[in-house]
């Protein structure tokens, strides 16, 4: 039959009406079909998108070449290539052998159904697990919520409920709604706790997207501040090590007390006090700096053997090695003079400028 004929017979709203972007190759869903897993949300989509194209009957058996005169019958077959072609682009390559060499798109999308369509008690028990366990975690509020969307979606359309208009029905599809908003609120991370308790507070309840409305909003706050402290603390931290590491460095001047190199007057053990796990060595050479008996003050006190300061536990008698034994006593034995010069100018300190 000539096309012009076709197109005063068949006008838009009729199911056998093809628009000009009605073509072969058209992707109606962005997924494949692949098996079991996925055939629900597959099925559902591609059942969407025939109906918006008018093409539904063409799969459920509703629009059949036998309903048609001899004249529209080459037209179905159009429109029957054409969905054809659709669910062909809409399954894996494995899938795809078994369409190409199908006549019936009614008969294809049967036969699919019944090896994929494969609904029982386990499947909706894995959803319903899944809604009651999911938790936000490192997921972000939208990410969360649109995951916990979708499990919803998908265990509706397996368990729907009665959508008639009597008042238990209403009631009923209420109660889901609270349920799905505590479902919800469960699975936030504790530090929403605060809006969660503000949220169950309210009366009546708000609805799930107005409960998701105000997470996010306070979210979006969590989220500037954390934006702002993290660059303080940062700053802060900064300063700190920087004060710290310039309050360590070594000191490189002599002691105007001793003359040794390393350490200050304010913190010589001459003038302070020895530790008392401090371990004297002997000295080859006496530096050309060093200090006489002179340079001793008349109110310095004499070296005392003091416990460390960042000791917890001092012992109460000081215990000395062999070695230091024999170097007190040989110092005890010399002159008066020649002590106070060995007093302040024979001694060396191992590790001397760490204090």
């Amino acid at each position: 039959m000539p096309s012009s004929e076709i197109s005063t017979t068949v006008d838009f709203s009729h199911a056998l009406y093809l628009h000009p972007s009605d073509t072969p190759g058209a992707l109606l869903v962005s997924h494949q079909l692949t098996g079991v897993e996925n055939y629900n949300v597959w099925s559902r989509s591609m059942r969407i998108a025939l109906l918006a194209k008018n093409k539904l009957g063409l799969i459920d058996g509703s629009c059949r070449r036998a309903d048609f005169t001899s004249a529209l019958e080459s037209q179905w077959d159009r429109c029957n290539a054409i969905v054809l072609s659709w669910i062909l682009n809409a399954v894996s390559q494995e899938l795809s052998v078994e369409v190409v060499f199908a006549s019936s798109a009614a008969l294809v999308w049967e036969d699919l159904k019944e090896r994929f369509d494969k609904v029982d008690g386990s499947r909706i028990f894995f959803l319903y697990r899944e809604i009651t366990t999911l938790i936000q975690g490192e997921s972000s509020i939208s990410a969360y919520f649109t995951k916990l969307k979708l499990l919803w979606s998908e265990y509706n359309a397996l368990v729907p409920f009665s959508t008639c208009d009597c008042e238990a029905s209403q009631e009923n599809q209420s109660q889901l709604l609270q349920q799905q908003l505590f479902q919800f609120l469960m699975g936030l991370n504790e530090t929403y706790s605060a809006v969660r308790s503000q949220l169950l507070l309210m009366k009546p309840l708000p609805t799930v997207n107005q409960a998701y409305s105000m997470l996010v909003q306070e979210e979006s706050n969590h989220f500037h501040l954390s934006g702002v402290t993290p660059l303080a603390d940062t700053t802060v931290m900064y300063s700190q090590s920087g004060s710290g590491s310039s309050s360590r460095r070594r000191f490189n001047g002599v002691c105007a007390h001793c003359g040794v190199k390393g350490h200050k007057k304010e913190t010589c053990y001459c003038l302070v006090g020895f530790p008392y796990d401090f371990r004297f060595t002997k000295r080859k050479e006496p530096q050309a700096a060093m200090a006489t008996s002179g340079d001793l003050s008349d109110d310095a006190s004499p070296p005392v053997f003091a416990p460390q300061a960042v000791s917890s536990v001092a012992p109460s008698v000081p215990t000395f090695s062999q070695e230091q034994y024999n170097q007190i006593l040989a110092l005890l034995q010399k002159a008066p003079s020649e002590l106070a010069v060995n007093a302040a100018g024979t001694l060396n300190w191992k590790d001397e400028g760490d204090w």
